[in-house]
């Protein structure tokens, strides 16, 4: 977790009363609450921010929160970041929502359904936070890690070669 004040929390949903509701319940709290109403507005912002925990609702279109949380966890710098999805209400699955077509494969670590209570949202975002302090990186996930950016960097050097700039 950032060494802050404030614990931040992005909120990507594009429900403004449940955006609202969230931030009022986490005021009591010391969040900062950032938030994103699409998918891309949310992978931007992750990205940018580096929040310590993503809440991640419904979305329009259907699939879009799938894709986002795929997006977040395919991003190293984003991948240790806590999701906490919170699904739409059963009835709602046939316009919004998650899809989860066969072979899908979601890796939130907590999920819930709406209806629920911001008040009970703040209870599953402290339990999170808690686990996410506590997580030891395995070495092996470091050198992944570390072995990426070497080929991203390698990357770099490529292109400002091939543009005639020299690399030392």
């Amino acid at each position: 977790m950032n060494r802050r004040l404030k614990i931040k929390i992005m909120v990507v949903d594009d429900d403004p009363q449940f955006i609202e509701a969230v931030k009022s319940a986490a005021e009591t709290k010391p969040y900062e609450v950032i938030t994103a109403a699409t998918r891309k507005a949310g992978l931007d912002r992750a990205r940018r921010e580096t929040p310590d925990l993503i809440m991640v609702g419904t979305l329009a279109p259907r699939g879009d929160a799938f894709e986002l949380h795929r997006e977040l966890k395919d991003n190293p710098r984003t991948n240790s970041i806590p999701l906490l999805v919170v699904d739409a209400r059963r009835e709602e699955h046939t316009q919004k929502g998650w899809r989860i077509d066969e072979g899908m494969q979601m890796d939130a670590e907590d999920y819930v359904a709406r209806p629920i209570e911001p008040s009970a949202l703040l209870g599953r975002i402290e339990k999170l936070l808690e686990r996410a302090a506590r997580k030891v990186i395995e070495p092996a996930e470091v050198l992944e890690r570390v072995e990426v950016v070497l080929q991203r960097v390698e990357k770099i050097e490529e292109i400002l070669t091939r543009q005639g700039i020299k690399v030392e």
